[in-house]
C-alpha cells in the first residue's frame, strides 16, 4: 500500500506559522516560528568586529542583534586574511592567530548558521551559501559537488557531467541539492542563473550600506518548507491563507510546473491540524515522555551540556523472556527516537539509555534500526555503538533552535530549574538573612516583604527565633506576606540606626517589589502578616515569653 504523504502550512494566525509533514497520518516534520522569535538562521549581515578574544580563537560580531554574534577563527575565509599570509605571517602548516585575520572594528560579511539559544549568541560564518530549489552557490569555494543523499552512481555521474557543462563564474562553487535528482541542464542552468543573479545583488548591497545591516534575509517559513520538503510523493500541499497559498502556488510553478495542481487552499471551517488529527502529536513535542503502542516509554531530558534520553518497558510485559521484552521496546524505541530527534531538533550530544540488553545480536538490530531511521535526518549525525550498559551516545547537528524557541519563557517561579525551594528552606534562608543583617549592631528595625507561606511560617513556627533576635540586638522586625510575591522574589530591607538611610539585603528582582507590592491588593490578614512583636502581644496570654522592653 502506498504511503500517503502531505504537507500542511498552518498560517492562518499572522503571529504564528506552523508547517507539519505528514505520512500516513503520523507526524514526521514540524515546524513552528512566531513574530515575537523570528528565526534568522541563513540570514547575511553587513558587520563589524566588536572584539578579537585570543583565548577563544573567536571574534565577536555587531551584526545588529541584541547580543553579539560569535565567528571563531576556521569560520573566517581567506580572503579576510590573505595579505597577512602573503607577507609571511602563516607557514601553511599551522593556521594564523586569529588577531592577524581580523581587527576590532573591521567591517565582515557573515551569514548565521545557528540561532541564539539561551545566553548564546548567533553562530556566524564568512563562507557563504545561497539555497536555491535545486542548487546550493558557495561564494568563495570553488568546488562542485553531489548530495551525498542522491547514492545512485548512474545518476550523480550525469549531474556532474551536466554540472562540468554549466558556466560557474571563478571562485564559486555549486552543490547540487537532493531536489535536483533527475532535473535537466536547463532546470539546473536556469536555477544556477538566480542564484548568481542573488550573489551580486547581495555583493552591490553589501558595499552600499552600512555596517552593521541585513543585507540578505532568507525566504519565509511556507515557501522554505516547500524548497525543503516537496518531492513527487509528496500527494497534497494544504494551505489555509489564501495569500501565503498564492505565494507557494507560484513558487511551484516555477520549481515543478507539473506539480502545481497539488498545491490547495483549505477551505473547510475545521482547523487544518484538526482536521488531519496532528495536533495530540504536536502536543506530545513539548512533553518530556512517549509513550509507545507496546506499553513502554522513552523520558527525554535535554540539560545545557546534554540530551538524555531513557528508555523504560513500563507496562510492556506481555513476552515471557525478558530479553525479547527488552529487544522489542528497544527496536520501538530507535525508531521513535530518530523521529523524537527531528521533530524537537535537538542538538549536541545526544545520550540514550537502552533497556539492558545481553544478546549482542539485538544490541546490533537496534544500532542498524536507530541508523537507517537516522537517515531521514537533513542534519548530520554520528552514531556511537551500545555499551555493555545498554548505553549509546550520538552527536546531532543543530539545524535550527529547540522547538519550544520562541513558544515558551523560563518559568518565573523556578527560573527554569522545575524545583523551587520547599517553604521550610526558604523560611531559614530568609531568617540566617536576617540574624546577619542584624548582627554587625548597625541595624535598628528589619523589613519584610515574603511570600505569604514564608512569612507564615516565620511567624509562626520561628516566632520565639524572632523575639529573641529582637531582644538581643534590640531591634524591631516587621514582616509581611503578600500572595503576589514568588518563592525568590522575597525582599528584606534594613534601616540603620539614628539615620533614614535604609539597605536592600537583595537587589529588586522585579519592578512590582516593595512599593508596588504594598499597593496591590491584599486577602483579609491574618496574624502572621503581623510584626513578631504585635503577633506576639496577641498571643502572650497563651504563650507568655520574657521580652525587653524597647524606649
Amino acid at each position: 500500500m502506498a504511503t500517503v504523504k502531505k504537507l500542511l502550512i498552518n498560517a492562518i494566525d499572522p503571529e504564528e506559522y506552523r508547517v507539519a509533514l505528514i505520512e500516513d497520518g503520523l507526524l514526521e516534520e514540524f515546524y513552528i516560528e512566531t513574530t515575537a522569535k523570528e528565526q534568522i538562521r541563513g540570514n547575511i549581515y553587513k558587520g563589524v568586529v566588536a572584539h578579537v578574544e585570543p583565548a577563544f580563537q573567536a571574534a565577536f560580531i555587531d551584526y545588529g542583534g541584541e547580543k553579539n554574534g560569535f565567528l571563531q577563527a576556521d569560520e573566517i575565509h581567506s580572503d579576510y586574511f590573505q595579505q597577512a599570509v602573503e607577507s609571511g605571517g602563516s607557514d601553511g602548516k599551522h593556521p594564523l592567530p586569529i588577531q592577524k585575520m581580523v581587527n576590532r572594528g573591521q567591517e565582515i560579511l557573515v551569514q548565521v548558521t545557528k540561532e541564539e539559544t539561551g545566553k548564546k549568541g548567533v553562530a556566524l560564518t564568512t563562507y557563504l551559501s545561497l539555497a536555491g530549489n535545486f542548487l546550493v552557490l558557495t561564494p568563495g569555494e570553488p568546488q562542485v559537488g553531489i548530495s551525498r543523499k542522491i547514492e545512485a552512481e548512474e545518476e550523480r555521474t550525469r549531474l556532474k557531467e551536466i554540472m562540468a557543462q554549466l558556466k560557474i563564474p571563478e571562485g564559486i562553487g555549486c552543490i547540487v541539492r537532493t531536489s535536483g535528482n533527475g532535473k535537466t541542464k536547463r532546470e539546473l542552468a536556469k536555477n544556477l542563473e538566480n542564484l548568481l543573479r542573488l550573489w551580486e545583488e547581495i555583493r552591490n548591497r553589501a558595499i552600499e550600506q552600512p555596517a552593521p545591516s541585513l543585507i540578505y534575509k532568507e525566504i519565509d517559513l511556507a515557501i522554505r518548507s516547500v524548497r525543503d520538503h516537496f518531492s513527487p510523493d509528496i500527494q497534497e500541499v494544504l494551505i489555509d491563507n489564501k495569500e501565503i497559498f498564492k505565494q507557494v502556488l507560484d513558487f511551484l510553478k516555477i520549481i515543478n510546473p507539473k506539480y502545481g495542481s497539488r498545491v490547495k487552499l483549505y477551505k473547510e471551517t475545521r482547523p487544518i491540524f484538526s482536521k488531519h488529527q496532528i495536533e495530540n502529536q504536536i502536543e506530545t513535542i513539548f512533553q518530556n515522555r512517549v509513550n509507545l503502542k507496546s506499553g513502554g516509554q522513552i523520558v527525554i531530558d535535554p540539560t545545557e551540556a546534554l540530551v538524555a534520553v531513557d528508555v523504560n518497558s513500563g507496562r510492556s510485559v506481555k513476552e515471557r523472556q525478558i530479553e525479547e521484552t527488552a529487544y522489542k521496546t528497544n527496536l520501538e524505541a530507535a525508531e521513535e527516537i530518530a523521529r523524537q530527534l527531528r521533530l524537537r531538533d535537538l542538538g549536541g550530544l545526544i545520550v540514550i539509555d537502552f533497556i539492558d540488553m545481553k544478546e549482542s545480536k539485538h544490541r546490533n538490530e537496534v544500532q542498524r534500526v536507530l541508523k537507517n531511521h537516522l537517515k531521514r535526518d537533513k542534519a548530520r549525525t554520528t552514531l556511537g555503538r551500545i555499551s555493555k550498559f545498554g548505553i549509546l551516545e550520538l552527536s546531532r547537528q543543530r539545524i535550527r533552535p529547540p522547538i519550544q524557541f520562541g513558544t515558551y519563557y523560563t518559568c518565573p517561579t523556578c527560573q527554569g530549574k522545575g524545583q523551587v525551594r520547599s517553604v521550610e528552606t526558604l523560611a531559614l534562608s530568609y531568617l540566617r538573612k536576617i540574624w546577619l543583617g542584624i548582627s554587625k549592631g548597625t541595624v535598628s528595625s528589619v523589613k519584610g516583604i515574603l511570600p505569604v507561606e514564608v512569612a507564615h511560617y516565620l511567624l509562626n513556627r520561628k516566632r520565639e527565633d524572632l523575639l529573641r533576635l529582637e531582644s538581643r540586638h534590640e531591634v524591631t522586625i516587621h514582616l509581611e506576606g503578600h500572595p503576589h510575591i514568588l518563592p525568590e522574589e522575597g525582599r528584606l530591607e534594613f534601616r540603620k540606626k539614628e539615620s533614614s538611610e535604609t539597605v536592600d539585603s537583595q537587589p529588586e528582582s522585579r519592578e512590582n517589589n516593595l512599593e508596588k507590592t504594598e499597593a496591590l491588593p491584599t486577602q483579609a490578614a491574618p496574624n502572621y502578616w503581623q510584626s513578631a512583636e504585635n503577633y506576639l502581644l496577641s498571643e502572650a496570654q497563651k504563650a507568655p515569653l520574657p521580652r525587653q522592653s524597647k524606649p
